[in-house]
Parts: C-alpha cells; structure tokens; sequence
C-alpha cells in the first residue's frame, strides 16, 4: 500500500498554535505606580481573549453620486481584552493595580492626582515546536552558568512568532471564581482590560524574533 506524503507540509506553512503565549506588562513611563518595580512583569495567563477593533463607517450622500451610498470610515473602537490565570502565592499584581483606582476605604488606596495607572501590555505568541530555542547564558551548554537548568529554562530565548501591543491599558474589572470544598479546582483570577489601540507584528521567518520597539508606542 503506497504512503502519501504531504512533500508541501513544512515548519514555515504550519499555522501559528495559540497556546504558548506570555504577557508583558510594562508601566508607559520608568517608575509609575509609586516608583516600584512590582508591576513591570511577563506573566503565564491561561486565556487571553477580545484582540478585536472594528472601525464605524458614517453613510453620506450628495447630489452627484445618488446611485449608493457613499460610505467612508469613522471612529475606530477597541474591544476590552479579558486575561484569566490561575492564582499563585505572591501574585497579586493586579489587585495591586486595581487599588490605583479603588480602595476599600479612604486610606487603602495606593492612586491619586498625578498618578498613571495605564501601562503598555505585550502578549508575544510563541512558536511551536519552538525554533532555536535555548536555554543557555548566551553560548554555552544548556543551563550553563545557572544554578540549575530549571533556571536556565526561565530565560531560554524563544522564537516569537507574532506579538500583540495594546496601548494606554487599564484594568476596568477584576474577579475570583468562587470557593467551593466541594469542587476540584483552583482558584482563578480573570482581570478586563480597556485600551486606545492595537498593534500587531509578524516574525518574517524563525531566524529572528520581533521587538516591542516595532510596536512604535
């Protein structure tokens, strides 16, 4: 029985996977948020969803073009993105941002006047299998000048297949799933974001990755 083989099946006609995927916050301006560093972070987030825009058109008429409608392009709209992660020990990041814009009571709050709360968000989708990774100090064997390759792995240079930047982020709302002793889960957080634009990049091939400076805000 012949075997039929796809001769046009190669790493570079194979679709981008959406699961492997990290998400960069990044205040717009060096020492916001109180001058900490606590919010400058990559994190893991189990979905990321609403990377939508959609540009409103304004029908016109005039005397000489009767026979249609004219159409031409109005304001251009952002859809909120929702991110959803597990919770871990330590990672309370974003309720520490959602105290920039609520507090319990009037000396919980961390914002006030002259305080930014947007940041730049950078979600870089990874390539799968992934390309040239490594999982090295810059030449040497895998997890060289680590403690440990577990190490080595946290900063291995993974080829990003496309990146994602919203513009002027900020958190609007921020929920828990609930507690059940009944239930076998974890506890999840799931965050929205409104933004002022999208912008959106492509690796040319798997010899280089994209930059967030190619995002141009």
């Amino acid at each position: 029985m012949p075997t039929n083989i796809n001769l046009r099946g190669t790493l570079e006609t194979d679709p981008i996977r959406n699961f492997r995927f990290l998400v960069t916050f990044e205040p717009t301006v060096p020492g916001d948020f109180g001058g900490g560093d606590f919010f400058k972070k990559t994190m893991g987030f189990t979905s990321v969803s609403g990377l939508a825009m959609s540009t409103e058109s304004i029908p016109y008429r005039q005397g000489n073009y009767n026979t249609s409608v004219h159409q031409v392009p109005g304001q251009t709209s952002f859809s909120p993105v929702t991110m959803q992660r597990g919770v871990m020990l330590g990672s309370d990041q974003n309720w520490q941002w959602m105290k920039h814009l609520y507090s319990v009571d009037g000396s919980s709050g961390m914002g006030g006047p002259g305080t930014n709360f947007r940041v730049r968000v950078v979600i870089d989708v990874l390539s799968h299998p992934n390309p040239g990774s490594r999982a090295t100090d810059g030449g040497g064997a895998a997890g060289s000048g680590f403690g440990s390759l577990a190490e080595g792995l946290a900063v291995q240079d993974d080829h990003v297949a496309m990146k994602f930047g919203l513009a002027n982020a900020w958190i609007s709302s921020l929920a828990y799933s609930d507690l059940s002793a009944g239930d076998n889960a974890v506890v999840v957080e799931q965050m929205t974001l409104v933004h002022e634009g999208m912008g959106l990049i492509m690796a040319k091939d798997f010899s280089k990755s994209p930059v967030n400076d190619d995002l141009k805000f």
